[in-house]
This record gives C-alpha cells, sequence and structure tokens, in this order.
C-alpha cells in the first residue's frame, strides 16, 4: 500500500545516511540496516495478527504489504548490497549493472514473491502433489531461519553493538509505525480499515528475512540477528499498545 511503501522507502533512506554517518559502515551495511528499520515481521506474525484483530477483510491489504515488503524493499537492498560488492571489485557501469541484475534474479525470497503474484494473477491451478509438496517447503522455512538465527546469537553477545541495536529498534518499533500512520491518515486517507492494518503492521518487529539475507551474504549477520531478537522482544509492548489504540476498527 500507499503509506508502508512510501514511508518506508523514506525511513530507510534516512536509517541508511544516519547509520553510515553513525556507526562508519558501508554501503552494503547501511543497507541491511535500512531495511532492518522498515521490513517488518509480515509474514508469520502480521497476517495472524490482523486477520484475527480486524477480520477477514483485512487480509487483502496486509497481503498488498507483504508482496511489496518481499519485492520492493528486498530487492532495494539487495540491489545496493550487490552494487557494493560490484563497486569494490571496481567493475565498468554495465557489468555493475549486470551484477545487481543477477543478484535480484537469484534471491529467492524476491522470486518466489513474483512467482506467487503471478501465479495468483493467472489464476493457475496447481496439482495437489504439488501443492502440498510446496506446503511442506514453506512449513520448513521458518524453522529453519529462526533456528540459523538462534544459532548466530548463541555466538553473539546481546551487549555487542546495543547502540547500533537500539536504534535499529527504535527506527523499527517507534519511527516506522508513526511515519506510515501519518502517511495513512493524513496523506493518502486510507479507510480505517486499510489505514489500522497499515500502522499495525508497521509496528510489528525486524522480520527474519532480514537476517536471510545478511547471511546470504555472509554481513553484519550477528548485530542483524540481535536486532531482530531485541525488536521481537519489544515489540510485544509497542504493537500491544497500537491494537489497543486501534481495535475495533469501525
Amino acid at each position: 500500500m500507499a503509506p508502508n511503501y512510501s514511508a518506508g522507502l523514506l525511513l530507510f533512506a534516512a536509517t541508511f545516511m544516519l547509520g553510515r554517518r553513525l556507526f562508519g559502515v558501508s554501503n552494503a551495511v547501511g543497507a541491511l540496516q535500512g531495511l532492518g528499520a522498515t521490513f517488518s515481521n509480515v509474514g508469520f506474525v502480521g497476517l495472524p495478527l490482523v486477520i484475527s484483530a480486524y477480520g477477514g477483510e483485512a487480509a487483502l491489504p496486509a497481503m498488498l504489504i507483504v508482496i511489496g515488503d518481499g519485492v520492493l524493499m528486498l530487492g532495494l537492498a539487495t540491489a545496493i548490497i550487490e552494487a557494493d560488492q560490484g563497486t569494490g571489485r571496481g567493475g565498468p557501469a554495465l557489468l555493475l549493472l549486470r551484477a545487481v541484475g543477477y543478484g535480484l534474479l537469484r534471491n529467492p525470497i524476491i522470486v518466489a514473491s513474483l512467482l506467487g503474484l503471478a501465479l495468483h494473477l493467472s489464476a493457475v491451478t496447481l496439482p495437489a502433489s504439488l501443492f502440498a509438496y510446496a506446503g511442506l517447503l514453506a512449513d520448513s522455512a521458518g524453522p529453519c531461519a529462526l533456528f540459523a538465527l538462534g544459532a548466530t546469537l548463541a555466538s553473539q553477545p546481546i551487549r555487542e553493538g546495543a547502540i547500533e541495536t537500539g536504534f535499529l529498534s527504535l527506527m523499527k518499533l517507534v519511527v516506522h509505525p508513526l511515519l506510515v500512520g501519518g502517511a495513512a491518515l493524513f496523506v493518502f486517507h486510507l479507510p480505517p480499515l486499510w489505514a489500522a492494518v497499515a500502522i499495525t503492521q508497521a509496528a510489528l518487529p525486524t522480520g527474519a528475512n532480514v537476517y536471510v539475507l545478511a547471511q546470504r551474504y555472509q554481513l553484519h549477520a550477528g548485530p542483524i540477528s540481535t536486532a531482530v531478537l531485541v525488536s521481537t522482544t519489544l515489540a510485544v509492548s509497542t504493537v500491544s499498545a497500537v491494537l489497543s489504540w486501534l481495535y475495533p476498527v469501525g
């Protein structure tokens, strides 16, 4: 949805620039920090949460946010990481563009989001056996990601990088929902249900896919995993506050 995308891009840029200035990180790490401030746990937590709170009609705006985050925000972060790594190799502009495009096309999260959207729009029905197998893979994705996240956390002292963790948690749990709420209510004037879904999704903690991307590139995975853990812990209070304000809708 427009409020989430516009506010997310604004916050991504702000976090990217502030992160580079405050922590002296590379463009690639700055992109991960920007993603950590804007990419919510919209899949495993967000979808069941908003449907439970606001009813089945909340599924459509929630799915639009899931697709937008999966393609737009992850795509942007991947492009910056690929560009930064390509620049480091000193390749010409054409090779750099090819590297960015190749990085986007081989990112399984982005490819899966685009394939899912294409299947939905084409109304193609998968064979039952293929659908069941895909369901098994989907059910295993979350536990595998959380296992890898836990393994990284075990070797990462939680107090290490506390300032960066606090910075990302503040951006994600406070600034992000405020920006989305302002855009939804005062700029785009969304209907109450759509505004409530947008704000609730923005108030969620950092999604584990940010860690998956960091691990994929072997880049800043420890601090990112800590930010996921801390933001998830703190979100118990912030999401509860948002729901108590927005619920019930209409």
